[in-house]
C-alpha cells in the first residue's frame, strides 16, 4: 500500500460515525511500523553525523599540517564553492583558514573546519590539483637534497678512511700484555 493511502486510512477513522476496531488496529500497526522505521533511520543518521564530524575534523587537521609544512596558500577558482558566488576571491591559507574577499571589499576569515561538510568537500576538490603540483615540487627538492647529502656522505667516508688505518686497535689480551711489558718492569 502506498504511504498516501495510509494517511487516507488514518484520517477516515475519525470521519466515520462509528470507530471500526479492526481498522483502528490496522492503521495503528501501520503507524507504529512507520515510526519504528523513522526511529531506526534517525539512529543511523545520528551515527552518520557523528562519523562525518570526526572525518571532517581529521581531514581539516591533515590539510592544516600539509598546508603549514608546504607553506602553501591557494587561491580557489570562483566557481569552486557555489554558495560563496558573491565572493571576489577565495584563498585557503597555510593555516587552513578560508579567506573570503567579498565584492564590496569585506573580508571574512575562518577555519575551514567551521564550514559545512559540503563546502569542505568543494574546497578540497578545488585544492587537489594545486596540492598535487606542490607535493611533486617538494618531492623534487627533497630528492635533490638527498642526492647531495649522499654524495657528501660518500666523499666524507672516503676522506676519513686513511685515518682509520693509522689507529692502533687492541686485539684482545695480546695488546694488553704488550703494554704491561713496556710499562711494568719484569723481575
Amino acid at each position: 500500500m502506498p504511504e498516501d493511502e495510509n494517511i487516507v486510512d488514518y484520517s477516515s477513522i475519525f470521519q466515520e460515525k462509528e470507530i471500526d476496531d479492526n481498522k483502528t488496529k490496522e492503521v495503528g500497526e501501520k503507524l507504529s511500523g512507520l515510526l519504528r522505521v523513522i526511529t531506526e533511520d534517525a539512529r543511523q543518521l545520528s551515527e552518520y553525523l557523528s562519523a562525518e564530524s570526526n572525518i571532517v575534523s581529521q581531514i581539516c587537521g591533515y590539510l592544516s599540517k600539509i598546508m603549514t609544512e608546504l607553506d602553501l596558500s591557494v587561491t580557489l577558482p570562483q566557481k569552486a564553492i557555489p554558495e560563496l558566488d558573491k565572493a571576489k576571491e577565495m584563498i585557503l591559507n597555510n593555516q587552513c583558514h578560508l579567506i573570503v574577499v567579498q565584492k564590496d571589499g569585506k573580508v571574512e576569515s575562518k577555519s575551514l573546519e567551521k564550514y559545512p561538510p559540503e563546502t569542505i568537500l568543494m574546497v578540497v576538490w578545488a585544492l587537489i590539483p594545486k596540492l598535487r603540483e606542490e607535493v611533486s615540487l617538494f618531492m623534487k627538492r627533497v630528492s635533490v637534497r638527498l642526492s647531495f647529502l649522499e654524495m657528501v656522505n660518500e666523499e666524507l667516508k672516503n676522506i676519513q678512511r686513511p685515518f682509520e688505518n693509522h689507529e692502533e686497535k687492541p686485539i684482545g689480551d695480546f695488546q694488553e700484555d704488550k703494554v704491561k711489558k713496556v710499562l711494568i718492569p719484569q723481575q
